[in-house]
């Protein structure tokens, strides 16, 4: 098993890094949503926890190589996000795989999420 380095400033940056993502994905659902809804304010707090949970560990992993705006980390976060979108979509609608909406939301959340890490976290490139 290959040991992965962690130090607090890369969990504090990393911590940041969820949040902002979380408001940015909420504001931007907001803004292209056609009524404006409190739901949509408190749904932040659910991104935050998926991002914490799901994308810090991704985060922390890829940090071991540091590369900003790298497309294989996109690649994965995009992944990532299309498996928890999946999930939370599933609770609302049968097949959230033939919405629309499903695919408009695991690319925001990616790009976000990839454009945080990228000025947050990704601080020294390798050569």
């Amino acid at each position: 098993m290959e040991k992965v380095y962690m130090d607090s400033d890369l969990i504090g940056r990393s911590f940041i890094c969820s949040l902002l993502s979380a408001i940015t994905l909420s504001l931007v659902s907001l803004f292209i949503s056609t009524e404006f809804s409190f739901f949509m304010l408190a749904i932040s707090f659910i991104f935050f926890l998926f991002y914490l949970f799901i994308a810090t560990p991704l985060q922390i992993k890829l940090n071991q190589k540091p590369k900003s705006f790298s497309i294989l980390y996109l690649f994965t976060y995009c992944l990532a996000s299309a498996v928890v979108t999946a999930l939370f979509m599933l609770y609302g609608q049968a097949n959230p795989f033939t919405s629309v909406e499903f695919y408009i939301h695991v690319g925001m959340s990616a790009v976000i999420f990839w454009i945080f890490d990228s000025v947050l976290l990704q601080k020294k490139e390798e050569s």
